[in-house]
């Protein structure tokens, strides 16, 4: 896997109010959760810079009120999935 570093002003995170232990973890999230919102990622990218699954990463986006963009094959499929649900 390729990493990138990204420089920020040392004083651009005085009175931060997150551990610094988890600082770096959380601002991956953050930034993957604005990326995907803006169109910019697709949710598999974006689980993958938040270091997450699939589904950790939508309870994240719906904690924060992210609306999850749905194009027409990703509806056909969750209706698809309901109707299979259902019928169980």
């Amino acid at each position: 896997m390729q990493t990138m570093t990204l420089s920020l002003p040392a004083e651009s995170l005085i009175g931060v109010r997150i551990p610094p232990r988890q600082l770096q973890q959380e601002l991956c999230r953050r930034l993957a959760a604005a990326l995907f919102s803006d169109g910019v990622l697709s949710g598999a990218s974006a689980c993958r810079m938040a270091g997450m699954t699939k589904a950790e990463f939508q309870h994240m986006l719906g904690e924060r009120g992210i609306q999850q963009p749905l194009d027409e094959p990703d509806l056909d499929q969750d209706l698809s999935n309901l109707a299979a649900w259902r019928s169980r």
